[in-house]
């Protein structure tokens, strides 16, 4: 459903939402505080407002409190870094110093020592010691999460590049390179937090892989709608379909709109015909499975509502 005013769209699916999101509201946000990340990132207001730990308990529901606020930190850290590469469009300098950050970034997922007093640094470190405890005996997740964020990561020193280099992204560059850009990263959470037990050549299947980009591009072009305000009004545009569809097939901004809101169809349509093309893999792995597919849509899900119904970052 697309809302004009606000330029809105949503999956299927009911509103879900943890009971534990107040206290996991107030867990990251203290957080963000006990790493320095508010103020000297954001100031408190803008990570009270933003309701990160909300968006957590929308996109794990079912989870603990221990996981959710787990992922609550995870989110706040990745909007904080996303907001930081925005800098680009601003500051020059700042966006050269985040490309170095974000290879620092990169060296603590390959487990390299880093002895500085960063606070994103530190702050990704605690992170990422939290997700190898809880999935220790299953390292496969872990090194699916470290694949996703150093994907992230590059793709972040690519908007970076755009930016200080004026670079123009077309429509091909936005579906190869857009899927990297974030929702994937939270996937091997899923599995994480629900103890599942799916072996690796069933994760890597051709067609479970298609069905996890699908969702990937769900969430970025339902994330194109919903920032399109705020990214329209950055110096240098970067990863929305919107803008770029609205260059390069030379549309009005409204009819630019349309374009995703039918390429998000489209891919939904997509998601559904993949599913049924899912082999099948024995009565066990299959429900396993099926709880892994049905999380991970979860993801996209939650973050719409959050996206629609709480946070005030795209209003």
């Amino acid at each position: 459903m697309l809302n004009r005013k606000y330029a809105m769209v949503t999956i299927p699916g009911d509103i879900k939402i943890s009971h534990f999101s107040e206290t996991v509201q107030t867990n990251t946000v203290n957080w963000a505080q006990e790493f320095n990340l508010s103020p000297f990132y954001k100031p408190l207001k803008w990570y009270d407002r933003a309701l990160f730990g909300v968006q957590a308990a929308r996109e794990y529901p079912f989870a603990s409190l221990e996981h959710i606020t787990l992922a609550g930190e995870l989110l706040t850290w990745l909007f904080t870094v996303d907001d930081s590469c925005d800098r680009g469009s601003e500051d020059k300098a700042l966006a050269t110093e985040m490309t170095d950050q974000l290879d620092v970034f990169i060296s603590i997922l390959e487990r390299k020592p880093y002895g500085g007093n960063g606070r994103l640094e530190l702050a990704l470190a605690n992170i990422a010691k939290k997700l190898q405890i809880i999935c220790h005996d299953r390292p496969f997740l872990y090194r699916q999460f470290c694949i996703h964020m150093k994907d992230y990561l590059t793709e972040c020193k690519l908007e970076i590049k755009m930016q200080l280099h004026r670079h123009q992204m077309s429509i091909e560059d936005y579906y190869r390179e857009r899927p990297f850009t974030g929702f994937c990263i939270m996937y091997p959470l899923v599995a994480m937090f629900a103890g599942l037990r799916i072996p690796e050549r069933v994760y890597m299947h051709p067609v479970v892989k298609k069905i996890e980009l699908e969702i990937s591009l769900l969430g970025c072009l339902s994330n194109d709608l919903h920032s399109i305000r705020r990214e329209a009004e950055l110096e240098e545009g970067g990863f929305n379909l919107i803008l770029i569809a609205k260059r390069e097939l030379n549309l009005t901004l409204d009819d630019a709109i349309d374009f995703v809101a039918d390429e998000h169809t489209r891919h939904l349509e997509e998601f559904e015909i993949a599913r049924t093309f899912l082999p099948d893999f024995g009565d066990h792995i299959n429900s396993q499975l099926a709880k892994y597919i049905a999380g991970v849509y979860q993801i996209v899900r939650g973050y719409d509502d959050w996206a629609v119904l709480d946070t005030e970052r795209y209003r």
